[in-house]
């Protein structure tokens, strides 16, 4: 009799219809085997299945981090999400790629969300991903952690909190907790999560999603989202605010945003470390 195991494409639009049976663990930074990365959630398509680069503008970061590791310089772990005994790249892929295409090593840091199953799988199946769903159903799952955890519920909001990338959820819940620290010198500090998590949701996105709304930024984005626009945003906000030396504010960041989007070149103008965040969310 075969002892070959039978392989199973994972349906994630079936079993995500039961999204409380999953949970996500956050493991830390472990060391885990480069051959058990199985795929990338967000930059599959810049990668061959060798986790060389596909695309031109790829290489230069490729020689960069190569460069860095060959000085012995201490990189950051990458960022993976793991199912079963496989992992998914949400950041790192190039420096996944240097060290397993130059330096042959076996395994890497990595700081590791697992996601738990709240029922047993068959151990006479083997199961595959295809990158695309298994994005999709993660991207779920983390919304709805983030729904639980904020009580902040996107069947009744106006403008529900929809993402389209990975990681996403983590911010915002992040923003919110800054907000209950700082806002008006802490008088939120004692509120309950769900009364802070309305409160950003009127002070501070739905101002900004009437702005993007005002510019019509989203228009010059394919298939993405007003949270997807305000998440950018603020990143970009982080960035002008350390270069000026004080918080410069989300209207000007968002006008910053459409003066530089309106130069055909404008990616010319951001820092490589912003290029791929910007890159990812013109990509259609």
């Amino acid at each position: 009799m075969s002892s070959s195991k039978e392989s199973i494409l994972a349906d994630f639009s079936t079993i995500e219809k039961n999204l409380p049976a999953y949970t996500l663990k956050n493991k830390g930074v472990i060391a885990i085997p480069i051959d058990k990365i199985i795929g990338s959630l967000g930059r599959y398509l810049d990668f061959s299945e060798t986790l060389l680069p596909k695309r031109s503008d790829g290489s230069s970061r490729y020689d960069y981090i190569k460069n860095l590791m060959e000085q012995g310089v201490n990189l950051a772990p990458i960022q993976v999400y793991q199912i079963l005994d496989s992992y998914f790249i949400i950041d790192g892929h190039h420096r996944v790629s240097v060290a397993k295409n130059e330096f042959k090593a076996k395994y890497i840091d990595a700081d590791v969300m697992e996601v738990k199953f709240d029922f047993k799988l068959s151990k006479d199946k083997n199961y595959f991903f295809d990158s695309e769903s298994t994005k999709k159903f993660l991207i779920k799952l983390e919304e709805n952690a983030f729904q639980r955890e904020t009580l902040l519920n996107n069947d009744i909001l106006i403008y529900p909190l929809k993402v389209t990338e990975l990681k996403s959820y983590a911010v915002l819940k992040q923003e919110i907790l800054d907000f209950k620290q700082n806002y008006h010198d802490g008088e939120l500090s004692k509120k309950s999560m769900m009364f802070v998590s309305y409160k950003w949701y009127a002070k501070r996105f739905l101002p900004a999603v009437k702005l993007i709304i005002e510019e019509k930024i989203l228009s010059k984005f394919a298939d993405r989202t007003y949270t997807d626009l305000y998440v950018w945003i603020q990143k970009h906000k982080y960035f002008l605010s350390q270069h000026a030396g004080h918080d410069v504010g989300f209207d000007f960041t968002a006008h910053d945003f459409m003066e530089k989007f309106k130069d055909k070149n404008f990616l010319e103008m951001f820092p490589s470390i912003f290029k791929d965040v910007i890159k990812t969310l013109v990509r259609k």
